[in-house]
């Protein structure tokens, strides 16, 4: 899948989703940098995307910062995806917040 994604452009939703699964599996190789890079490129895009991709796209990145060392910035995603949606995933939990009635 690497070798036939890796010129893939940023043209349509469906290559979004493609770039989100080129950066999982690079994230999984362990090639953390070129997972964020592609990830990055994915982020750009947002004309015509559904939101739902785009915040997996902000989860993955901000799970691929904390991996690179980088826990400020990982924070700072999480808190992005948190303003825009404070449901998605675990989210919350990864920013030490409770919700009311929890």
């Amino acid at each position: 899948m690497l070798q036939l994604t890796a010129s893939l452009p940023n043209a349509t939703p469906a290559h979004t989703l493609l770039l989100l699964y080129r950066a999982r599996a690079l994230k999984g190789l362990g090639l953390l940098e070129a997972a964020k890079k592609t990830l990055t490129l994915a982020l750009r895009r947002k004309k015509d995307r559904p939101s739902e991709l785009m915040k997996a796209l902000q989860y993955e990145r901000a799970l691929l910062y904390e991996d690179l060392g980088n826990p400020r910035q990982s924070r700072k995603e999480l808190e992005k995806l948190y303003a825009e949606d404070p449901d998605y995933a675990d989210v919350a939990a990864r920013l030490g917040l409770q919700k009311h009635g929890d």
